[in-house]
């Protein structure tokens, strides 16, 4: 069974907040397009940049953190020598053990899309699971957070939140799954 954990905050934000964890923790960040002429392409993210925006591209599909350094050429993955494949993907059996999923994070001016975090493998890798368990814990101190969100009458736990006047989406698709607050 798959870990997960969810929150919705503004990207920028998110990866502002948890910037040092990730250089820390030796992970890196990758985000994943999809095209119908490229298919799937993959692009290497600097945490420290000032303006991370990779989210609000129109390819955008997701991001990774991987404690796995990963070559990325003409956007695809490459493991190195040691693969006999010319592409790989975060779901191959040489990745996945090293990687954290991530969907979500799109905003506009009144909506917030929840991020979506999940630990790939069952037995992760002892240096991505300790930094998912960093990300968790420092959200959990975080001045400013909450935990536990109403969608249609199932109320989730596993969600953080910043407070936001933005509507907080489950999918920026379809705008009208919403979160709310338990009154």
């Amino acid at each position: 069974m798959a870990v997960y954990f969810n929150i919705i905050i503004p990207f920028e934000k998110f990866i502002f907040e948890l910037k040092d964890i990730i250089d820390k923790n030796s992970v890196n960040l990758y985000a994943e397009y999809l095209n119908d002429k490229k298919g799937f392409y993959y692009e290497l993210i600097d945490p420290k940049s000032e303006n991370i925006t990779f989210f609000s591209n129109k390819d955008y599909r997701g991001f990774f953190f991987s404690s796995k350094i990963i070559e990325i050429k003409e956007g695809n993955l490459i493991l190195g020598k040691t693969s006999k494949k010319d592409s790989i993907s975060f779901y191959d059996d040489a990745l996945f053990d090293y990687c954290i999923e991530g969907k979500g994070g799109r905003e506009d001016q009144d909506n917030l899309e929840i991020i979506n975090l999940r630990i790939i493998s069952k037995n992760p890798d002892e240096q991505i699971a300790k930094f998912y368990n960093s990300l968790q814990n420092t959200l959990k101190k975080t001045e400013g957070v909450n935990s536990g969100l109403l969608i249609a009458n199932y109320f989730d736990s596993k969600v953080f939140y910043f407070k936001t006047h933005k509507n907080m989406l489950s999918d920026f698709d379809k705008k009208d799954i919403k979160y709310s607050k338990q009154d």
